[in-house]
């Protein structure tokens, strides 16, 4: 295959070889040759949707339909899939990312309060790193919610508790993907602002394509019950 097939057909605009679709990591190494454009668009698609900020959950869960569509191999139409996602449940969704929001904010406040007593007072450390613990629950826990928020019908609760009961079912699984996020924060910091443009362009598909791949599996088994 020359370079140019290598370059414009097989990475992000083909379908892929015939045969059996590769499984485990395998399976995002696939993506990310065969449909790399797909996830620059859908990362622009993100970026341009979370400007008025009060849509970055609606945004996010229309990203979250590309991603598992992605990974389920099935057929992609990215704007009907991204228009229907973000407006169906918009509300409900955004309901739900504030609330985690506003846990996570309300988190980050006391660390930051128990941080500055620590000073005085090393025992603060204790309760500060019981809630560091319990914000990364939380980040976990969105993995699984986005998902059940699009490709399931239940309740707001439910699916809160769902997420939160997956993120132990799937631990290891979760804290790899909660490692990626941490390294690429960090790639990010290391490398501004020239990494902006990486950001932009591919990096938020990258993440929660990596974040969707650690909690399907378990939404499949355990919520779902799809048989492969």
């Amino acid at each position: 295959m020359g370079w140019y097939q290598a370059l414009y057909e097989g990475n992000g605009r083909g379908e892929g070889p015939s045969g059996p679709r590769p499984k485990g990591l395998g399976l995002l190494g696939h993506i990310l040759r065969w449909h790399w454009w797909t996830l620059v668009k859908a990362n622009v698609l993100f970026c341009l949707f979370c400007l008025p900020l009060v849509t970055i959950p609606a945004a996010l869960k229309a990203l979250t339909r590309v991603c598992v569509l992605l990974l389920r191999g099935e057929p992609l139409d990215l704007w009907p899939d991204w228009w229907s996602a973000f407006r169906t449940g918009f509300w409900r969704t955004t309901a739900a990312g504030a609330a985690m929001a506003l846990l996570l904010a309300g988190g980050g406040f006391a660390v930051s309060a128990y941080g500055r007593s620590m000073a005085d007072n090393g025992l603060w450390a204790a309760p500060a790193l019981v809630l560091l613990v319990l914000m990364g629950v939380v980040v976990m826990s969105l993995f699984s919610l986005f998902p059940l928020l699009e490709f399931s019908e239940l309740g707001l609760g439910e699916s809160v508790r769902s997420a939160l009961l997956l993120v132990l079912v799937r631990m290891p699984q979760h804290l790899a993907a909660l490692a990626f996020l941490a390294a690429l924060t960090a790639a990010y910091l290391l490398a501004y602002p020239y990494s902006t443009f990486v950001l932009a362009a591919i990096g938020f598909s990258l993440f929660w394509l990596t974040a969707c791949f650690a909690a399907w599996p378990g939404l499949e088994k355990h919520v779902f019950h799809l048989e492969d």
